[in-house]
């Protein structure tokens, strides 16, 4: 087999060795056939572009329909409150068990409802009581069909301690359960004690994160992060385990998960001499408006005579106030008699973000007061006041609680037209109102058996009513006002905000 070899050279044929072409004229025929292909293919074209300019500016016909909905009426379901139960003090009466929280007595719990039958339960597994009488308590209306109107349902506690070194009044409402809630109170100096509360009345278990502020700006919290809360259980946690030798704490609370219930409690001891108790319920969000009503100042004579004795310095009325953001601000802090009358006692003040501050209110004489605290940004606020019993000048007197207390009140939302409010037991309760707005608020107050008077709260104004203790009140047009709790007796001081009703959950639409 030969192999094959490509040509080269001669085998490949040269310009030089190729015929030249020959050229033909083209005939009629050719030139007609040639002219058919190029009109041919001219139209082709043209017919083409028309084809696609149609498809451009001729609509093409859709077919669409709406889509399918639904609405759907959120099941009713029982409306709960929480009372956080007992007052509570680290170690028992012999001083053991110095990091345990123990309960001291009962708290007594007042409720009532617009309607239906309210029952009260204690949580199944409490921290500090072991599920005794002493346990936070669950306040539950039952549910209603979708067509009833919303039942309104209130409660409150009081308690009234008089040991040698743990006494005092402390009053509280009992609130809903919350995601996130800003406690404006407690201090964590020498003698002071404070504790947190955390209850959980959900089937879900709940982790808590608490985020402490101070005078100093924020504290560095290890395990202040992760805290679980079972479900129908309670957590109670000392602060100064957290934040220690803080005078003026802001505790911020955020839960996942359940919902929770979170409280503060203070108590104070000055050498050997007891302090007071309070407990501190949840102010309001942050916002460049708070209002606290409710400041019940009662024995100012007796209480000015110990306010320049060494340790009782915080028995002096302050505001506290905390800048939660990172930008300063100044704010107008206005104080308003409950007869109408200005005090005199409006300041502005400068305030750093993220430091909280306890601004003196000097010169209160006997009588209720609001609050007002106006800024450029958004804070949140409270307000301590302290009274002194007769008994700590005068022997002979027969005081209330200890020889003095203290109480914190927190800020308070704005009221709808229909509320409930329980008054829990305590001395010389009052209802208090204050008016923000621009046009006077008539509001009705009817008592639980029917008594019912009306009040005219004029604008920017605030006013108060002598009430009954351990009764539930119905108020009527009290939209956009601000109300409040008090109760002051020789050596007892307490108050709380009243709160609004929860907001139902309406028709939701469902789109697929």
């Amino acid at each position: 087999m030969s192999d094959v070899i490509e040509p080269v050279g001669d085998d490949y044929p040269t310009d030089e060795n190729t015929p030249p072409s020959q050229k033909r004229k083209p005939t009629a025929r050719g030139v007609a056939i040639v002219g058919v292909r190029v009109v041919a293919g001219t139209v082709g074209l043209a017919v083409a572009a028309a084809a696609i300019a149609a498809a451009v500016f001729v609509p093409i016909p859709t077919v669409s329909r709406a889509p399918e909905s639904i609405t759907v009426t959120p099941v009713a379901t029982a409306q709960q409150l929480v009372c956080p139960g007992a007052l509570l003090r680290l170690g028992d009466e012999t001083g053991q068990g110095a990091t345990t929280a123990s309960a001291v007595g009962s708290a007594l719990v007042e409720y009532g409802a617009s309607g239906g039958t309210v029952t009260s339960v204690a949580v199944d597994d409490d921290a500090a009581t072991e599920a005794t009488v002493g346990a936070p308590r669950l306040i539950s209306s039952p549910a209603g069909s979708e067509n009833d109107d919303d039942v309104l349902v209130a409660a409150a506690q009081s308690q009234l301690v008089s040991g040698d070194d743990f006494a005092g009044l402390a009053t509280t409402d009992c609130a809903g359960v919350a995601t996130e809630t800003w406690l404006v109170g407690g201090s964590t100096s020498v003698g002071r004690t404070t504790l947190v509360t955390l209850v959980n009345p959900s089937d879900t278990v709940a982790t808590v994160s608490l985020a402490v502020s101070s005078e100093n700006g924020a504290v560095s919290a290890p395990g202040a992060t992760g805290i679980v809360v079972q479900p129908h259980g309670q957590r109670v946690l000392s602060l100064a385990g957290f934040a220690p030798d803080v005078a003026s704490p802001v505790v911020h609370v955020v839960s996942r998960g359940g919902q929770i219930v979170a409280n503060l409690q203070q108590s104070t001891v000055r050498g050997l001499e007891a302090g007071g108790v309070d407990i501190v319920g949840a102010a309001a969000a942050p916002s460049t408006t708070q209002i606290i009503p409710g400041v019940r100042v009662a024995g100012s004579a007796e209480l000015a005579t110990r306010i320049g004795e060494t340790g009782f310095d915080d028995l002096a009325t302050v505001v506290r106030v905390f800048v939660p953001g990172d930008e300063a601000t100044s704010a107008e802090v206005s104080v308003i008699a409950d007869d109408g009358t200005p005090t005199g006692d409006s300041f502005s003040v400068d305030l750093e973000p993220g430091i909280v501050d306890d601004l003196p209110v000097d010169g209160l004489v006997d009588g209720g007061y609001t609050v007002r605290v106006e800024a450029d940004v958004p804070v949140v606020a409270g307000v301590r006041v302290s009274t002194v019993a007769a008994s700590a000048i005068d022997p002979a007197a027969d005081p209330v609680g200890g020889a003095s207390d203290l109480a914190w009140l927190s800020s308070s939302l704005e009221l709808g037209d229909s509320d409930l409010v329980t008054t829990s037991a305590g001395p010389n309760p009052r209802l208090h109102f204050y008016n923000p707005g621009s046009d006077a608020v008539d509001v009705t107050v009817t008592r639980d058996d029917g008594f019912d008077v009306t009040l005219t709260v004029e604008a920017l104004s605030s006013v108060s009513l002598v009430a009954n203790g351990s009764t539930t009140y119905e108020l009527s047009g009290a939209e956009g006002l601000f109300g409040a709790v008090s109760f002051a007796g020789d050596g007892g001081a307490a108050g709380y905000s009243i709160q609004p009703p929860a907001v139902s959950a309406g028709p939701i639409e469902i789109l697929p």
